[in-house]
């Protein structure tokens, strides 16, 4: 049994045209961070890595046997002008089993200026298989209203801005969950980038690439 994680390469044409735009700097003032990656079997968590650190972090979570596969990972980095996520769960099975793959992200910052904030994501999924599924978002909302400012679903890419207001909180939550019950796959995967300012060409070139590349074989 093999299978290749794909990660969604972000267009040329997107990159460029978040490159080619003006943005005032408004900075992100990190209030809480959850990442974490797990896989489950029967409901039971086998393998989990998760931080509440801001800056870098890296998680992977896997599980590995004669009749199944589960792998699910996540490279993140907050800093203070940019927020980065590239992550993927994914599941591949011969027999049946439940299996489950999660890599999650909810980042809760406050704005230090009103401007507009720039994001780009490209994210995918895929199912094969009966009862095998797969789900994909990356949303934004404001805390004290409610207000959804961005609900981005895969699969698709996008690039685009919202605006924020000073002093006040907002919510960014990546979700990528693989699910399978039979035999045969399911992938979630995700490219994901939110900017106070026009990226540079170290975050550019990360979220050009398509990611994440992995190879399980029995």
């Amino acid at each position: 049994m093999s299978s290749v994680i794909r990660a969604a390469a972000l267009s040329a044409a997107a990159v460029s045209s978040l490159l080619a735009a003006s943005s005032a700097s408004a900075g992100f003032v990190y209030q809480s961070a959850a990442r974490e990656v797990s896989v489950s079997v029967s409901g039971a968590v086998v393998d989990s890595e998760s931080s509440a650190a801001y800056g870098d972090w890296f998680g992977n979570a896997s599980v590995n046997t004669s009749g199944y596969v589960g792998l699910a990972t996540q490279g993140s980095g907050l800093d203070a002008m940019e927020m980065s996520f590239v992550g993927a769960a994914q599941l591949n099975a011969s027999s049946a089993a439940n299996l489950n793959a999660r890599s999650v992200a909810t980042i809760v910052f406050l704005s230090n200026a009103t401007e507009s904030l720039r994001w780009i994501a490209s994210l995918a999924r895929e199912a094969v298989g009966s009862n095998n599924n797969a789900s994909i978002a990356f949303s934004v909302t404001e805390i004290d209203t409610g207000a959804i400012l961005l609900a981005f679903s895969g699969p698709s890419n996008g690039a685009g801005s919202f605006d924020v207001v000073s002093g006040r909180a907002y919510r960014v939550s990546i979700s990528a969950v693989a699910n399978a019950t039979g035999s045969t796959s399911a992938l979630a995967n995700y490219n994901v980038g939110l900017f106070s300012t026009v990226p540079g060409p170290g975050a550019a070139a990360l979220l050009g690439l398509a990611g994440l590349a992995g190879r399980r074989r029995r």
